[in-house]
Formats: C-alpha cells, sequence, structure tokens
C-alpha cells in the first residue's frame, strides 16, 4: 500500500472544515445565513421567514457575530 503524499498530511486538529462545522454545522444557522444572504436584516423578519423559537434564533445570530460570519449593526 502507498504511502499518502506529503499533500494529504495535515492536522485533523486544524482543520479548516471541522472548525467551519462547528460554527456552520447547525440546522438553524444555516437558515439564518440563508435569509441573510436573501437580504433579511431585522431580527422580526428573521423569526418570520425561518419559525423558529426566539432564543435558537438568538443564540445562533449571537454565535455568527461572535465567529465574525455575521456583524450586528444597531
Amino acid at each position: 500500500m502507498a504511502a499518502f503524499p506529503d499533500t494529504l498530511d495535515y492536522s485533523r486538529d486544524n482543520c479548516s472544515v471541522g472548525r467551519a462545522m462547528e460554527v456552520l454545522g447547525e440546522r438553524w444557522t444555516l437558515l439564518v445565513l440563508r435569509e441573510a444572504f436573501y437580504g433579511v436584516r431585522r431580527f422580526s423578519d428573521f423569526e418570520r421567514a425561518i419559525g423558529c423559537a426566539k432564543n435558537l434564533l438568538s443564540d445562533r445570530r449571537a454565535k455568527l457575530v461572535g465567529h465574525g460570519v455575521m456583524r450586528r449593526d444597531a
């Protein structure tokens, strides 16, 4: 059996795909991003479009803001 080429030798501890999935891998998080890409900006509009509980929506948006994926404007 041939050894893996050096290009496939990477650290699983520092995997960019794994780190991204830690932030984006939840269903509601992806739906929040979808609506943001469609132009939704207000919390009540996210809530109406997605249909999840306020606490879940608030948590997911805070997580995205905390990781720098989204920005919160006043």
